[in-house]
């Protein structure tokens, strides 16, 4: 059984009979049927009623029914019109047709089945246009409601994603100090090398700054450039503890083997893919004379053709000891001769305009001052071995000191104080770039 609700119809006649035919005839197409006997008593019921169709004779007393049906679009301004008129009032009619005040028109006498259809199909269009506006004032209800759903997500999506960047930032700074650790590993297992890949890096970082990478080949060269001689963990202390110049050809064979060694130090790792390809590489040369594969130009990776650069310049800078102006130049004057033999030519011109080996410039030890842990900064230079009162050895003579670095000694300071304070260079240049990298 249908429980939808009775459209409503308004029948206007001053002649009584006219209403009863028209009742009558309509009777039986399932409508509730109102009437009235002129304009203005007509008006009155659509005040207080709702009306899918009103019909209305042209001729009566006061208001004719074209005014009618005009002033009715005030009141029911979706309602369908239809004026029941005779020949002498054709050209009213179509006056009120044309400025919408009518929708249809009947002549006298009328045809009941014709009626009867333009009706019918009148209230079906009234009820699919009632349905349409009942949806569309639901939609505006549940787009408001939506619309404020959004703006709540929206804040907590907000309030999310700052908290999953600031974990993020957090995540990425404990990996690169762990990075960093990595690097340091060979570093403090031989005494001539020590903080050597943690200036590759800052020298890789500087080239960098004059290429256009994306994120992902920026970050996968810097690490490469921490880890680039992890490999030599594996080399045997006899050997590593040699000079260059004291090795026989079996050292110099097992040295060669560190960059696969190496690779194979972080294979394993998810997303050091190319990290570990990279370490590989970074004892190519440009001419195809280095190892391990003898790879020429732009067969060798771009992150291991940068890292060879940075690598050989501080082998060459730091031969002595901390360089000075005189030893930045020569080591630069290297890069040069052995440019399109050992060195990449492009890439060399970007090294010396960049030139990055200035940041190691720092005063002679006449220049430094003692410091207690907690008045440390990121971006100091130690001048000197750092240990604590019970030997415990913490940082090494030219490091640059991170934020992780400077809180893990204030941590042991605090169990073992260190001896003496911490001796730093006064005037230095500090690079604060810290890579932003996680492993994907």
């Amino acid at each position: 059984m249908s429980t939808a609700k009775k459209q409503t119809i308004l029948l206007v006649d001053d002649e009584e009979g006219i209403l009863r035919a028209l009742k009558r005839v309509l009777g039986g197409i399932g409508v509730d049927i109102l009437t009235a006997m002129n304009g203005q008593e007509a008006l009155d019921l659509l005040v207080g009623h709702k009306v899918a169709l009103i019909m209305s004779d042209q001729r009566m007393p006061g208001l004719t029914g074209v005014e009618f049906l005009t002033k009715s679009k005030d009141i029911a301004p979706d309602a369908t019109r239809i004026l029941l008129t005779g020949y002498a009032d054709i050209d009213a009619t179509i006056g009120a047709i044309n400025d919408g005040s009518v929708t249809y028109y009947f002549n006298k006498p009328w045809d009941d089945e014709v009626l009867i259809s333009r009706i019918q199909e009148s209230l079906k269009m009234q009820a699919v246009k009632a349905e349409n506006k009942s949806l569309q004032k639901l939609t505006r209800q549940q787009n408001e409601k939506l619309k404020k759903l959004n703006s709540s997500l929206e804040q907590r999506v907000e309030q999310q994603t700052a908290e999953i960047r600031e974990k993020h930032r957090e995540l990425a700074k404990s990996f690169m100090e762990t990075i960093k650790a990595f690097s340091n590993m060979i570093e403090l297992r031989f005494q001539d090398v020590r903080n050597h890949s943690q200036r590759v890096g800052a020298l890789v970082k500087k080239i960098l700054s004059k290429l256009e990478l994306n994120h992902t080949e920026y970050q996968d060269i810097v690490v490469a450039a921490f880890l680039h001689d992890i490999g030599k963990i594996s080399i045997p202390d006899s050997v590593m503890e040699k000079k260059t110049d004291h090795y026989s050809q079996a050292d110099w064979d097992l040295i060669k083997k560190h960059p696969v060694l190496g690779q194979t130090c972080v294979y394993h790792i998810s997303g050091f893919e190319e990290v570990g390809h990279l370490i590989r590489h970074h004892h190519e040369c440009f001419d195809g004379s280095g190892y391990p594969d003898s790879l020429v130009e732009t067969q060798i990776p771009l992150g291991a053709r940068i890292i060879r650069i940075a690598d050989a310049f501080d082998h060459q800078a730091f031969a002595n000891g901390h360089p000075n102006n005189e030893a930045l130049n020569e080591a630069s004057a290297y890069l040069v001769r052995k440019s399109g033999t050992e060195f990449d030519p492009a890439l060399v011109r970007k090294f010396i305009e960049c030139d990055a080996g200035r940041e190691f410039l720092f005063k002679e030890s006449s220049e430094t001052r003692y410091l207690r842990p907690i008045q440390l900064k990121e971006g100091m230079i130690v001048a000197t071995d750092v240990f604590t009162q019970n030997g415990m050895f913490l940082v090494p003579k030219g490091a640059r000191l991170s934020e992780g670095m400077i809180g893990r000694i204030v941590k042991i300071d605090r169990v073992d104080p260190v001896s003496d304070g911490i001796q730093v260079f006064k005037m230095i240049e500090t690079d604060k770039e810290e890579a932003n990298y996680v492993p994907t």
